[in-house]
């Protein structure tokens, strides 16, 4: 690397941009080529504003294409040019930015750009500038669904059956998701344990107390066990390193932002799933300051994506049927799913692990995946229990008690009596706060220390040297086991306290045996106060923190002492330079580790510096309070919770999630103010400072995350649509050849293309738009010779795409899902063409183009554009004028199911009136949906202009039939005499029976009809109720004289016209 580049800091994989800070290349300025483009269908116009060039890459795919014809940034030929080229222009827009900046040095001069929000310091320009080039390596989501006339057709023709279908299946994949999960954290538990009991195992055994050789069998212990704490991590640092990269860190910075609508190539495929899960049991078998709970969540959501698409891309295969949520956007809400299970399983707490999901992971919340993950999680707990409970003692499932164990806890909730383990004093409070601002300072210091260390580590460890980042893995292990054996080694020797020793009675609480009939006291003095160096009946204080996997340590500092180990008098078990030490040491590893080369997690790391911070406070608080309140106790289990509690909120910034969390996991439910206090003080402190670790690490990747409206800033406020947006614009025509479709994609990463007959002559020059199309649906398209034809323009599109039943219609479109397989590069599609079919074959997109894209006003500010998009998940967004032309409006009523419902019937109505006046007949139940319910003037013509022509203004057939009879009539006439109820001469008792009040909201809402009224006769109440509608728009009541001659024959509307005629058209 010369003098000339420096290293932008990469993701918490250690990924790196080369940025050129010093040589800019000049601006690139570009001709327009119009009068070519338009012949092969193309309209493409070189920017006029370096501002531009990164808005047209947002969505661009993640490796450059290069071919022949137009380039997306102006005529380069390989993909290194195409980059610098985009350096080359942010580099300009940043030297102009810079300029502006440092023309107006002084505070007074900067004041303004201040109050619009802009960016008004160095760091913040060149931090702004190199996000946005890092944003053209990643390509978007389009959680829109498709909306085409093929897509549509297929809709008309869905059965009741089949949408009960899809829906039984949604809930059976949510339980099926659980279910894994439950299996796939019992194998990894069980792995790390088995690890675990291994290497601690065997350095036990070489570890001695005492004799003459003492300081030789201490290097030989130091040195076999860090061979062994090597090769653990070796195979944990290969599976990133030479399998998946995207295996490294947690995997929540990556699955927030996938959620969130960016793509990750590689995220969710079958070998990330076997390198995290796998890695993780190693990382943490070798000793790393990591725990498993982050990478579940990547696991989870590897899960959930997987078993959903129903086939696999790695594996090669799909199932015909089922075939339902091979889009987008359900694959999202079951990776959420699976998100939110992988949580719940990690800690053994499904409403935690769902809340987490809410709250931290998705960006799209729905009511629907909300109650299929809390399915999904109960289902994963309780499959991990069970397989739990099996593995331990199958032969007496039908006696194990369930539900007395905690995922954090040391004993069984019988057996520590949670509700007399935490108790707190309202003088306490202020504390807990204080505690709260202390874990978000030291939440924001891990999270500058880290930005640090990962900017080191992308200079000197790049994600593509291999090797490297696996001799980090290494080397970060073997300084771990180093500390931790340095510490154990020097500790201080106590004697063991005096209820576990030889001869003394049972413990306080007079239990004799714990946790599953295993007996007590021997079991607690070797396990949990191993001697290690120091001489029998004494143990190592330092060891008994430091010389244990870090999840045991962590339990040791909220749950040791809860039966009595420590006496009747409460003595504390760990010294208070042990909390000293363990707290700098765990700190420091932890802000190195994560980041590194392997699958590591943050939540167990952070939890265990937390208790030790609120071990250190409640030491300090005791000393304080016995010179006040000689008489009170202070729970120190209660600050080791609030200072867990305050230290994970501190970094990650989460809050509700994180108070459930540790309320199921360590069973204090009596904490539950303190805790929402501390967590909240902890999140409050540390946003000032600094995001949370995942937002940091999201930003650093230079990912377009899209923050919800209210975080996103003022600038958008105060800029409108047309001075962000793209007026280059690369067009389609919906016919055109093959070869010259194949120059376009060749020619540029656009991910998609507005579909028109005329083009724009020049940038910013508004054309009719008809459509849009995807890069992805053009190369499937094109792949499966979908759409071909011979260029006739008297071709039909029943000629064109070539099917002629419904399965053929299904099975069309499943090949053009991009879920399991992918589409192949345009190369690879260009190259699977015959030279015939390159010069001779046209293609028809218009009945699969994106008939309906969201628009959005020029003049409109950015803000509403972000609200759009964040709210729709939406891909690309289309500018129209200032003064768009208008067809219509509608309202909430207008859209609500029982008016959308009682449309659809009327419409089914008149269609089988017109099929029977002109002597078709009624239609067979058992007839084909297609048949039954055509698209009629939906599907497509010669002029496929004409469908977007409005048709509100032709009168029906049943207005017609009213027209011809009674002369002319008033708009609410119609409206009564579309929707007005049947004459109740001709119903019976029954069918009054079902008709239904109306009762409003309150007084006023429809009518003078209210609560005051005599209700007592429902069918006077309801006559009411259209008369006073009636009389308040100025007509009379015709639904008696009328009776169903003005609704084509439907009948039976029933009480719910009320409603409709209450708020017909002069009602909006």
């Amino acid at each position: 690397m010369n003098d000339e580049e420096t290293l932008i800091p990469g993701g918490e994989d250690g990924s790196t941009t080369t940025a050129n800070t010093q040589r800019r290349p000049p601006r690139v300025s570009t001709t327009n080529s119009n009068q070519n483009q338009h012949q092969s269908g193309v309209s493409a116009f070189a920017r006029n504003s370096t501002k531009k060039s990164r808005n047209i890459h947002n969505n661009t795919t993640s490796s450059p294409r290069t071919s022949g014809g137009l380039s997306v940034v102006g005529g380069f030929r390989n993909p290194r040019e195409t980059f610098q080229n985009i350096a080359a222009t942010a580099a300009g827009t940043l030297e102009d930015r810079n300029t502006l900046m440092n023309s107006s040095s002084s505070p007074r001069e900067s004041a303004p750009a201040v109050v619009f929000g802009a960016t008004v310091s160095d760091r913040e320009t060149n931090m702004a500038s190199l996000r946005l080039r890092r944003m053209t390596a990643f390509e978007s989501h389009d959680y829109d669904p498709i909306d085409c006339d093929i897509e549509e057709e297929q809709l008309r023709s869905r059965k009741r059956a089949e949408y009960q279908n899809e829906e039984w299946w949604k809930w059976t994949l949510s339980a099926i998701i659980g279910v894994v999960m439950g299996f796939v954290a019992f194998v990894v538990d069980g792995l790390v344990d088995k690890l675990n009991s291994f290497r601690f195992g065997m350095a036990m055994r070489l570890v001695v107390g005492d004799g003459e050789n003492q300081d030789a069998s201490k290097f030989y212990a130091y040195i076999s066990s860090l061979f062994v704490t090597c090769c653990l991590a070796a195979v944990a640092g290969g599976l990133v390193s030479y399998v998946e990269p995207l295996a490294a860190g947690s995997g929540i910075p990556e699955l927030k932002t996938y959620l969130n609508g960016v793509h990750l190539k590689g995220l969710l495929r079958l070998k990330t799933l076997l390198a995290k899960l796998g890695g993780v049991a190693f990382s943490i078998g070798a000793g790393l300051i990591a725990g498993k709970e982050g990478p579940f969540v990547h696991g989870g959501g590897l899960v959930g994506g997987g078993l959903c698409s129903f086939g696999s891309h790695s594996l090669g295969f799909k199932t015909r049927r089922p075939n339902h949520f091979r889009n987008d956007r359900d694959k999202r809400d079951f990776v959420a799913i699976g998100t939110a299970t992988g949580v719940a399983v990690a800690f053994g707490a499904p409403i935690g692990g769902m809340l987490f999901t809410v709250e931290e992971g998705t960006s799209f919340y729905n009511s629907s995946m909300l109650w299929r993950g809390f399915l999904a999680t109960c289902v994963g707990v309780l499959t991990s229990h069970w397989l739990e409970q099996l593995d331990f003692d199958a032969t007496d499932f039908a006696r194990a008690k369930f539900g007395t164990h905690r995922d954090f806890g040391l004993y069984t909730d019988d057996e520590a009596n949670y509700s007399k383990q935490y108790w707190w004093y309202f003088w306490e409070v202020p504390i807990f706060a204080m505690i709260g601002c202390l874990g978000g300072y030291i939440g924001a210091l891990f999270v500058n220390l880290n930005v640090r260390v990962t900017a080191w580590r992308a200079k000197y460890i790049p994600v593509n040297d291999k090797f490297r980042r696996f001799l980090e893995v290494i080397a970060v292990a073997a300084l771990t086991f180093t500390v931790m054996f340095v510490f154990m080694a020097a500790s201080p020797c106590l004697e063991i306290p005096a209820p576990l020793r030889d001869g003394h009675t049972n413990l306080a609480n007079e239990l004799d045996r714990f946790e599953y009939g295993e007996a007590s006291k021997e079991e607690i003095r070797t396990d949990f106060f191993s001697k290690m160096y120091c001489p029998e009946g004494y143990y190592s204080s330092y060891g008994q923190l430091f010389f244990v996997p870090l999840s045991q340590s962590f339990k040791f500092l909220l749950h040791l002492g809860e039966v009595g180990e420590n006496g009747q008098a409460h003595e504390f078990l760990f010294r208070f330079d042990l909390l000293v030490f363990y707290f700098l040491a765990m700190f420091s590893l932890m802000t190195v580790t994560y980041g590194v080369g392997a699958p590591t997690g943050l939540f167990v790391p952070s939890l265990a510096v937390g208790s030790a911070m609120g071990q250190i406070c409640g030491r300090i608080v005791n000393s304080v309070s016995g010179w006040i309140l000689t008489d009170v106790q202070i729970d120190l289990h209660a600050y080791a919770v609030i200072g867990a509690a305050a230290s994970l909120g501190g970094a990650t910034r989460m809050t509700i999630s994180i108070t459930v969390l540790v309320m199921e996991t360590t069973g204090s439910m009596q904490l539950i103010i303190p805790l929402m206090l501390t967590i909240f003080c902890a999140k409050a402190v540390g946003d000032r400072f600094s995001h949370g670790i995942y937002d940091t690490h999201i930003k650093i990747r230079g990912a377009p995350f899209l923050e919800e409206p209210e975080l996103a800033g003022p600038a958008g406020d105060k800029l409108r649509v047309n001075e962000v947006m793209a007026k280059t614009m690369i067009t389609i025509k919906p016919r055109m050849r093959v070869r010259d479709l194949i120059g376009i994609l060749a020619s540029n990463d656009h991910g998609a293309f507005p579909v028109t007959e005329n083009p724009p002559t020049k940038p910013g020059e508004p054309f009719e738009l008809h459509g849009t199309i995807t890069r992805n649906r053009l190369l499937k398209m094109i792949t499966h010779r979908i759409g071909f034809f011979d260029g006739n323009p008297e071709s039909r599109p029943a000629d064109v795409y070539g099917y002629t039943t419904a399965k053929d219609r299904d099975d069309l479109l499943d090949k053009l899902k991009q879920i399991p397989f992918k589409s192949p590069h345009v190369a690879e599609v260009a190259a699977s063409l015959s030279s015939v079919e390159m010069d001779s074959a046209w293609i028809d997109v218009s009945r699969l183009m994106q008939r309906h894209p969201f628009i959005t006003h020029a003049d409109a500010r950015v803000s509403r554009a972000y609200r759009i998009f964040r709210t729709m998940g939406l891909r690309h967004l289309y500018v129209t004028p200032d003064k768009p032309l208008v067809v219509g409006v509608m309202t909430r009523k207008d859209v609500i199911q029982e008016n959308t419902s009682l449309t659809l019937g009327e419409k089914a109505e008149r269609i089988m009136a017109e099929r029977r006046s002109s002597g078709g007949g009624g239609v067979d139940g058992e007839a084909e949906g297609a048949d039954a319910f055509p698209g009629g003037a939906n599907l497509y013509s010669h002029d496929y202009a004409d469908r977007f022509k409005s048709k509100k203004n032709e009168p029906s057939s049943a207005r017609r039939g009213v027209d011809e009879r009674g002369g002319g009539s008033t708009a609410n006439d119609d409206w009564n005499n579309q929707f007005g109820d049947d004459d109740d001469d001709h119903r019976s008792d029954e069918e009054e029976d079902e008709r239904l009040p109306y009762i409003p909201y309150y007084q006023g809402n429809a009518g003078d009809d209210d609560d005051d009224d005599n209700d007592d006769d429902h069918h006077r109440g309801n006559r009411d109720a259209q008369n006073a509608a009636a009389a308040e728009d100025g007509t009379e009541n015709t639904a008696d004289t009328e009776g169903s001659g003005g609704n084509g024959g439907f009948t039976n509307i029933s009480g719910a016209s009320i409603v409709r005629r209450a708020n017909g058209p002069d009602n909006l």
